[in-house]
């Protein structure tokens, strides 16, 4: 499996956005991420250089790029601090401060550095130029990290971005207990298996996108794929090059919509119509059983029926997984 080493983070940086995008390239992550900060140092060049240039009579530039810069301060930490002191709906999971605090300052540093600049400009000061230097060594190390969580996220592909602070729905606190531990797990010697069953709109496949977008935060290659998707490719996988990685050798693995209802119809897929799947409809298909085995997966299931539930267990032993390493959530309960 391919990581993301310096040279996928060059690529991705020069030629895929730095040279811009167009419409027949649509807009990635990593180029929304440089778009942001672009916009953050503008909110900070743009507003200090007008009001140098309108009032350069009466204070000198670093005076109102001072003033820009604490402008943004008092707004950040208002924006940062709100959600707490207003109680909105109440949220399962709360959310990874230290995540929201890095990624502030590291706006604050944008907004820094547009302000400073256009101080540096209008006087050439080099006491100034030497606090602009200052600013881009310090966001060095920001730019980097920020950058490289957006290209884990953005070749997880998953639907939409959502984190798990963010969901809200029925879980009681040992279920949470069995999320959060499944994000926390460190080990590559363990594969575990994370089952989400419940009933339609109960925020299943949320749930299973921002457990798995909190794995690609951590640096873990994640890939979502659809049930559908993912019984074309059991049968003939498609290599493409320009992945990093796949559902075949990545971390962490979402299935979603595997039977996305619990409505008595003969297409619904029950867990022996998916063994029938893994194997090819031959006895045993061995290289996809232990492809499915040897990996940690998220499966988003619909039935709530609790024989279903207990053949998806054995499905799952079935193919090689260790009950002890079998998890299971019900948001239906």
């Amino acid at each position: 499996m391919k990581r993301v080493c310096y040279k996928v983070f060059i690529k991705q940086l020069i030629i895929k956005d730095l040279l811009g995008k167009d419409s027949q390239r649509g807009i990635s992550l990593t180029y929304a991420w440089l778009a942001n900060q672009l916009g953050h140092f503008s909110l900070g060049f743009i507003p200090s250089i007008v009001l140098s240039s309108i009032f350069s009579t009466q204070k000198s530039p670093m005076y109102f790029s001072t003033a820009v810069i604490l402008f943004w301060l008092v707004f950040e930490i208002i924006n940062l601090t709100l959600p707490i002191l207003i109680k909105t709906k109440k949220r399962s999971f709360k959310p990874e401060w230290n995540h929201l605090i890095f990624d502030t300052i590291t706006d604050l540093l944008y907004f820094g550095l547009g302000s400073l600049v256009s101080a540096f400009i209008l006087t050439q000061s080099n006491s100034i130029g030497y606090y602009v230097i200052l600013l881009l060594f310090l966001l060095f190390f920001p730019f980097v990290y920020w950058y490289t969580l957006r290209i884990y996220q953005q070749y997880a592909f998953f639907p939409f971005q959502f984190r798990l602070s963010q969901w809200i729905g029925n879980i009681d606190e040992q279920e949470k207990e069995i999320i959060l531990n499944y994000i926390k797990k460190t080990s590559y010697d363990e594969y575990n298996h994370l089952l989400i069953f419940g009933n339609v709109n109960e925020g299943k496949t949320n749930l299973g996108v921002a457990i798995a977008n909190e794995l690609a935060l951590k640096k873990r290659a994640c890939t979502y794929i659809t049930a559908t998707k993912l019984y074309s490719l059991l049968f003939k996988n498609i290599d493409n090059k320009d992945l990093l990685w796949n559902w075949v050798n990545c971390n962490f693995l979402v299935i979603d919509d595997i039977n996305p209802d619990n409505l008595k119809h003969n297409t619904i897929i029950t867990p022996t119509d998916f063994l029938r799947y893994v194997d090819k409809f031959t006895p045993i298909d061995s290289n996809n059983r232990n492809i499915l085995k040897t990996k940690n997966i998220i499966w988003v299931l619909g039935s709530n029926e609790k024989t279903q539930k207990e053949q998806w267990f054995k499905v799952l032993e079935t193919i090689g997984v260790a009950p002890k390493n079998i998890f299971s959530v019900n948001l239906s309960d």
